[in-house]
């Protein structure tokens, strides 16, 4: 797995934080700070299929999906059809999460509540630049598992309009969290 695959994997936190003053860290050497290792064997992989993820997404996939471990002990996993799921598990889930988006600057977007999907669920909006998309952040708790998980909106779609499929990626891979 490329530098360029492991980056791809915290696609929402590059997307959203975007770093402005030079003398901070960029992302990608946030990134390497937070990534342990790419494996194909982590736990936010195991939560969908690729034909899952293509059928709810209606978007075509070309690669099967790419997974890192973090440091702080989660796992992400991304799919080319624009979906990234981050799963943190256990008492500090919820924690390790907010870490993670404030590494990457993404700790102070608005939040809307979401009923329906999870034990508590808040969604926002993330406008990339000319770099990164826009996609849709839905943070979901289960039990001890807390996960983030996005999908980017393709033009002439907008993070509002993808929101609803993500609610249902959501709870597809919920499902399978024990």
């Amino acid at each position: 797995m490329t530098i360029h695959s492991i980056l791809r994997a915290t696609a929402i936190f590059v997307a959203a934080g975007a770093l402005s003053n030079a003398s901070a860290q960029t992302n990608s050497e946030v990134a390497r700070r937070l990534i342990d290792k790419p494996s194909d064997a982590v736990p936010a992989c195991a939560l969908l299929t690729n034909d899952e993820v293509v059928k709810m997404t209606g978007r075509r996939s070309y690669t099967q999906p790419e997974g890192v471990q973090f440091k702080s002990g989660g796992s992400s996993c991304t799919w080319d059809s624009g979906v990234n799921i981050n799963l943190f598990t256990g008492p500090q889930s919820a924690q390790q999460h907010e870490g993670l988006m404030k590494a990457f600057k993404a700790d102070k977007t608005p939040r809307e509540a979401v009923a329906g999907v999870g034990d508590s669920a808040f969604a926002t909006a993330i406008m990339g630049n000319k770099y990164q998309g826009n996609h849709v952040l839905l943070v979901v708790r289960k039990g001890l598992h807390t996960m983030g998980m996005t999908l980017e909106a393709k033009e002439p779609e907008t993070p509002q309009s993808v929101r609803p499929k993500l609610v249902t990626i959501a709870k597809a891979a919920l499902a399978k969290l024990r």
